[in-house]
């Protein structure tokens, strides 16, 4: 936190609208669900995950999972979207939302991270998890970012510990560019 007490990267808000904009494909501000499984798609593309595997299934399930929680909390069901501006309304007026769909999407990118990089072993460098990010939508160019901000406890990230990184973001307890620059 800087000394008005305000997160390095923003607000636990902006931390989230973040997120939320890496799936919006085209810009649009307008998240569809298929934008969220096209992300599933093309982690397992972008991996070489056996598209018929365990590993597939898990990262598609994890990720059809986050889309069907973002409509119904904060989409439009007839449409299969969300809007960023109603998004954001909506986070900051619940905290315990908040926490929620943090969670959420923790556990999620956590689940791609860990099925994403398995066939490299249980540690991997902070690089590769960027790579991650990157995929998931994040810019090409914010890699070093990324890099960074999970570089904070070290180089290697332990896999079964990679949810810290995620979880800590959403909550504000550190990992400022996790997603790259704003």
């Amino acid at each position: 936190m800087d000394r008005d007490g305000v997160m390095e990267d923003g607000d636990l808000g902006t931390r989230f609208a973040r997120r939320l904009r890496l799936f919006d494909a085209n810009a649009d501000g307008i998240v569809r669900r298929r934008d969220v499984a096209a992300v599933a798609e093309r982690l397992i593309r972008a991996f070489r995950v056996d598209t018929q595997s365990i590993g597939a299934e898990r990262i598609r399930s994890a990720y059809e999972m986050l889309s069907l929680a973002l409509l119904a909390d904060f989409g439009d069901l007839v449409r299969d979207e969300v809007a960023l501006p109603g998004f954001t309304a909506a986070l900051a007026a619940d905290p315990a939302r908040m926490a929620g769909l943090g969670r959420r999407i923790a556990r999620t990118d956590a689940a791609a991270v860990r099925e994403c990089l398995a066939p490299i072993g249980a540690v991997v460098k902070a690089e590769h998890v960027a790579e991650v990010v990157v995929a998931l939508g994040a810019h090409p160019g914010h890699q070093p970012v990324i890099q960074r901000a999970l570089e904070r406890d070290g180089a290697l990230i332990r896999l079964s510990a990679a949810l810290r990184p995620f979880a800590d973001h959403f909550t504000g307890r550190g990992y400022p560019g996790l997603y790259g620059r704003p």
